[in-house]
């Protein structure tokens, strides 16, 4: 043995001698950080033997659990680590809760194999993906050594996560960066909770400012431009002069039934009854099934276009497969989107919070057909059933209603005392306690048990949507107001408890 050279004995064992005649041991590994060989110095000795190098051995196995337990600990702060916590978490809450709701699924595969399954675990890992495709490839150095993700949070200042969020996510758009960092703020206030982590959360209270948050898209596309759209979804080939069925069925069946993009995707030839002329729907956002009429126009049409699909086939399928998917799609066509873009999108930038309001999409057709048929006096409570909304407040929320007598949103019979009524205890609404609103509608002469069981419906539903989701126990008697139970309703999900919300 060479005096001041490593020699090798083995399970990465190494030994060196000195001058003075003693041994000292030491342990080669490799860095699971950065794949870099290094040498951990172990003990000295007088002797170099069997029973040195056994307890070399032994030591360097110690070492080693305590530098992976040591890593777990340090994993724990990193927001890589509390993201994978909280959605592992969610996933595992939302599968025990289709679980039990779709009991009548004897076997874990079938459960797993369903698509409504299917479709609401995909909802919640669509969340990640969101959180993924923003912050992964987002770098606090020039060199690319430390990603954003797996810096310490304890570390992570406010001005570094405003710096990030400023330069590195400012081509999205204001409301996707408010959702982002609502989702952000919500991982980390769950994670440090129920981990028990002793750290602050840097994302509570970053000095941002969002103007364009809350406001809804204006474009709607009247009678003639859906017309001219449904046109050329129709005869447009590709570039081997071919169709695709999928592109104008998409936009009909939009057009028809104003049904959302999941909604569309999950139509199945067992949802007609050309008889009848209806076609059932499911809203997944719900999980109700709800049914709209159709013209004669349609009826023929899909009549004749579905006549050899079997019964459980997907309308909007894959046209070059002759396996039947058991599936449906998740995605429309990229085409309708280019031809929109064609046809109403030029010149705008997607990216502009100001220029977005005005972008055409495929959810646009929603808000078309419904703006139009209160253009044309249609009942606004006939609208929400074709909307399959809960609650009229949500339909006129949801409407473009900037260039509409105010008369139309509500039934034509309606007299002019009753619509100043109704706008009068709107405003009351805002500034009076549960209690006190109610007693109001029961002492007005001019509302009706309606207004009344509507109202009282509402609150349960706020009611049950915190206790289910977020496990909250509370009094009505909490809120003072009942804008104040509306604010904690939209906001909930960027606090860990009730108690935390009252304290911010």
């Amino acid at each position: 043995m060479i005096i001041g050279k490593y020699t090798s004995l083995g399970n990465g064992i190494q030994v060196r001698a000195s001058k003075d005649g003693s041994f000292t041991y030491y342990h080669s590994y490799r860095d699971s950080q950065d794949k870099k060989v290094k040498r951990r110095k172990l003990f000295k000795t007088q002797e170099a033997n069997n029973k040195a190098y056994a307890k070399a051995i032994l030591m360097s196995e110690n070492v080693l659990d305590t530098e992976v337990e040591q890593k777990k600990t340090d994993e724990k702060y990193t927001l890589m680590y509390l993201k994978r916590y909280y959605f592992d978490k969610k996933v595992e809450k939302k599968h025990a809760e289709l679980k039990k709701r779709y009991s009548s699924l004897k076997t874990e595969e079938e459960l797993t194999n369903n698509t409504n399954y299917k479709n609401k675990i995909y909802n919640v890992k669509k969340e990640e993906k969101r959180f993924d495709k923003a912050f992964l490839e987002i770098y606090l150095d020039k060199a690319k050594t430390l990603k954003f993700v797996n810096a310490d949070i304890r570390e992570l200042s406010e001005e570094t996560i405003e710096t990030i969020i400023n330069t590195q996510l400012h081509s999205m758009s204001e409301k996707s960066v408010y959702n982002l960092i609502a989702l952000v703020r919500a991982i980390v206030n769950y994670s440090v909770k129920k981990l028990k982590l002793d750290c602050k959360n840097p994302f509570a209270n970053l000095d941002l400012e969002f103007e364009n948050i809350h406001k809804n898209r204006q474009r709607y596309l009247d009678k003639s431009e859906i017309t001219s759209l449904l046109i050329e979804c129709k005869e447009d080939k590709n570039k081997y002069g071919k169709t695709n069925p999928n592109v104008f069925n998409c936009v009909y069946l939009a057009v028809l039934s104003a049904g959302r993009k999941a909604t569309i995707l999950n139509i199945r030839t067992k949802d007609f009854d050309f008889d009848k002329k209806i076609l059932r729907l499911y809203n997944l956002k719900s999980e109700k099934h709800y049914s709209v009429f159709l013209n004669d126009e349609a009826v023929s049409y899909f009549k004749n276009f579905l006549r050899e699909f079997s019964s459980d086939e997907y309308v909007i399928k894959d046209f070059k497969s002759k396996v039947k998917s058991p599936q449906p799609f998740r995605a429309l066509p990229k085409r309708i989107y280019e031809i929109m873009d064609t046809m109403f999108n030029k010149g705008l930038n997607k990216q502009d919070n100001e220029e977005r309001d005005n972008i055409v999409n495929f959810h646009t057709l929603r808000r078309s057909v419904a703006t139009n048929l209160a253009l044309d006096d249609v009942s606004i409570y006939k609208i929400m059933k074709l909307l399959n909304h809960t609650n009229i407040k949500q339909t006129q929320d949801y409407l473009n209603l900037s260039d509409l007598n105010m008369m139309t949103e509500i039934e034509s019979t309606h007299s002019d005392m009753y619509d100043y009524n109704r706008s009068t205890t709107e405003t009351l609404q805002s500034s009076m306690s549960i209690d006190e609103y109610l007693q109001h509608l029961k002492d007005d002469n001019f509302s009706s048990d309606k207004d009344i069981a509507e109202f009282t419906a509402q609150v349960n539903n706020w009611r049950f949507k915190l206790e289910s989701e977020y496990d909250d126990s509370f009094e009505l008697k909490d809120f003072n107001t009942v804008e104040a139970l509306k604010h904690y309703l939209e906001y909930r999900n960027e606090f860990s408890s009730y108690a935390e919300y009252k304290e911010y």
